[in-house]
């Protein structure tokens, strides 16, 4: 029943041959090219910008990052681990390249070497609001609730207005018993214009989860079904357990 909680929660230039060429576009542009297709939805797009930036650019650590998590995001983990292991060998500490090779122990499951990765990046810098939000995602895969509720919270204090790492705390907080303060969250981050559809679907079912079933069901549109929402709440109610949030 709480797999599917996980599956809820848990994105060229070219030259005319007849006239002058076209520069190609420098690295920025081609990231900003990329991010804006993959918040477009054009996932293949972006992930192919990414890889012409990377290729571009191999010894530049950002870009090896970014196309890394394109790569996990789309669902190549090994090619995402490749790109990350070539990246260390010579950028042993960069902090972006380690905080996304422990989103990708999290995608993996594996949740205690993710926890020391980003405990490794927060240790070099403490208010990272990825590694706070990655170590928070690991220590729910642990079961260790209250101290990934810590990790959030110091995120948020960081970046108020980010809605993922909102979204992983008031999912922390449900899988740990707390509806009501789960709801204190979702309730207005799901008013806010342009959240991903996974946080009126979290709102459901926290709401359900505190009592009110119809109001769940009234937000589901049919996804998931009244019996999934059923079966999701049942699970919550056996006690808390891990979930591999994404952020």
């Amino acid at each position: 029943m709480l797999a599917a909680l996980l599956g809820l929660l848990i994105l060229s230039a070219c030259a005319s041959q007849d006239g002058p060429a076209v520069r190609e576009p420098d690295g920025a542009a081609r990231l900003r090219v990329a991010a804006a297709a993959e918040a477009s939805g054009q996932a293949d797009i972006a992930l192919s910008m990414y890889g012409v930036a990377a290729a571009a650019e191999p010894g530049r650590a950002e870009v090896q990052a970014r196309f890394a998590g394109a790569l996990a995001r789309a669902g190549h983990l090994v090619q995402a681990e490749e790109v990350l292991n070539r990246a260390l060998a010579h950028h042993p500490d960069d902090i972006g390249l380690l905080s996304q090779l422990g989103r990708l122990r999290v995608r993996e499951g594996a949740a205690e070497p993710a926890l020391d990765i980003f405990d490794r990046v927060l240790a070099r810098a403490p208010r990272d609001v990825a590694a706070l939000d990655g170590r928070g995602v690991a220590l729910d895969l642990l079961g260790r609730h209250a101290e990934a509720q810590v990790s959030y919270r110091a995120g948020m204090a960081q970046a108020p207005a980010n809605v993922a790492i909102a979204n992983n705390l008031a999912m922390s907080l449900l899988l740990s018993g707390h509806a009501a303060e789960a709801l204190l969250i979702l309730e207005p981050l799901a008013r806010r214009p342009g959240v991903p559809p996974r946080v009126a679907t979290n709102l459901a079912i926290a709401r359900a989860a505190a009592g009110d079933a119809a109001g769940g069901r009234a937000l589901l549109a049919g996804q998931p079904t009244e019996a999934d929402l059923d079966a999701i709440v049942g699970g919550l109610g056996g006690g808390p357990a891990a979930w591999p949030g994404q952020s």
